[in-house]
């Protein structure tokens, strides 16, 4: 009789912890649930959660980037950007935003934005190649030919 009385306590007081801990961490419990989503490619999903708790300001600069990766990759660009724009604003010293920022606008096909981007970074970083590439692909882009052909050059140290 005992040890089915010790059985039933340590259920009732397992089920309880798991009710008070859903209870008084239940952001914790939205972001690993976003996460799950995330991690199976459910964007869709994971969205609504990562928005819910970006309004509550919970881990803000890290919900905004799984917010605007989810974005991304549902192949809503435009918000991606938005959001993207919202990090780069809270954290302008943080450099793989506006190198994010640069790729979003490229493939949305706005390759002004994108050269624009680029350039402010090469002011910073004149030998970043990675960057000069970037800079000449949206060039051919935008279809300014003479101007992809200079990077390319500088690329290849001519």
């Amino acid at each position: 009789m005992k040890i089915s009385a010790a059985v039933i306590f340590l259920i009732i007081l397992s089920l309880v912890t798991t009710a008070a801990y859903r209870f008084f961490q239940e952001d914790w419990v939205l972001y690993r649930k976003a996460g799950d989503y995330f991690e199976h490619k459910a964007y869709s999903k994971a969205i609504p959660i990562y928005d819910g708790l970006l309004k509550k300001r919970f881990r803000e600069t890290e919900i905004l980037s799984h917010l605007g990766e989810s974005y991304e990759r549902s192949g809503d660009l435009t918000n991606a950007i938005e959001v993207f724009k919202k990090i780069s604003g809270k954290t302008p010293s943080d450099g793989w935003v506006p190198l994010k920022l640069g790729e979003l606008y490229d493939r949305k096909g706005d390759y002004r934005q994108a050269i624009d981007i680029y350039n402010s970074l090469l002011k910073a970083q004149p030998g970043n190649r990675s960057v000069r590439i970037r800079l000449a692909r949206s060039l051919v882009a935008a279809g300014d030919f003479d101007e992809a052909a200079k990077q390319y050059r500088m690329i290849l140290g001519e």
